[in-house]
């Protein structure tokens, strides 16, 4: 599954909470993330668009899991402008989520890290 965190019709923290709560039924993140995955899209609007990085293979994604047994922990993710790709990112499996790692060009997905967004009572946070 993947829901974009800007989508005005549809709000992603309900996407956050049915995962959670398919979590929470499964008592496991573990087993759960053997059927299924949720990828948080930042500055993505409804079924694309807005200022975030919009362009991404999901489906690509999936066939390889279900043919290959490759299970996605990231999918790349590209910002297009004007026909020109002018940044990228990695959409990391919830709770993950991309975290620059202060060296390399900001707008380059080799310069993130997927990494866990847990708060202090380790919950996930939901941005």
């Amino acid at each position: 599954m993947w829901h974009g965190w800007a989508d005005p019709l549809i709000f992603p923290e309900g996407t956050v909470d049915y995962y959670d709560r398919v979590t929470g039924q499964f008592h496991s993140k573990q087993q759960v993330q053997e059927f299924a995955r949720l990828f948080m899209a930042p500055g993505v609007g409804h079924c694309g668009g807005g200022a975030g990085p919009n362009q991404f293979d999901m489906f690509g994604a999936l066939v390889a899991w279900v043919e290959d047994g490759t299970a996605p922990d990231s999918i790349a993710a590209s910002r297009v402008e004007s026909g020109a790709v002018v940044r990228t990112r990695p959409l990391c499996a919830y709770p993950y989520v991309a975290r620059y790692d202060g060296k390399g060009d900001p707008d380059e997905e080799a310069s993130f890290d997927c990494k866990p967004n847990y708060g202090q009572w380790g919950t996930p946070n939901r941005r």
